[in-house]
């Protein structure tokens, strides 16, 4: 409610602009700072790794020697943890983002990191069955030939 003095009531509405031009500098900001975030994840042994931009959306794909003569379908899984680990990695990093750069208790800021939570969830630990040739695991495989 504006204050009945005219006088006051100015003063207010001026601290009022105050803060929203400042507020919308601060997303201004972040809006910078989460265009230029990217995040990465390899593979334990790096054979794989993978960048992801501000979106998720992979950007490189790396893929070293030891992958040659790899199962392909191993070479996918591989590709397919490194691309969760670093979009895990990048709801992390664009939630100390926004709680850095603008008032965490607002309402857009809340709804941009609810945003990343939903489309990001928090990486799995690597499976260690899968992390290399086990001569006693088939898998799917038939060892006869």
């Amino acid at each position: 409610m504006i204050n009945q003095d005219p006088l006051k009531a100015a003063d207010e509405l001026e601290k009022w602009a105050q803060g929203l031009e400042q507020r919308a500098q601060q997303y201004t900001e972040l809006q910078d700072r989460l265009n230029a975030t990217t995040a990465r994840a390899s593979s334990p042994d790096g054979a794989v790794a993978v960048t992801v931009d501000s979106n998720g959306v992979p950007t490189e794909l790396r893929l070293n020697e030891q992958t040659r003569g790899m199962d392909p379908a191993r070479v996918s899984e591989l590709l397919m943890t490194c691309m969760r680990q670093a979009q895990a990695q990048l709801r992390s990093e664009v939630t100390e983002l926004v709680q850095s750069t603008v008032p965490g208790e607002d309402a857009p800021a809340l709804n941009i990191i609810a945003q990343y939570e939903s489309r990001f969830p928090a990486a799995e630990p690597a499976d260690p069955k899968s992390a290399g040739d086990d001569d006693e695991d088939w898998g799917d495989q038939s060892f006869m030939r």
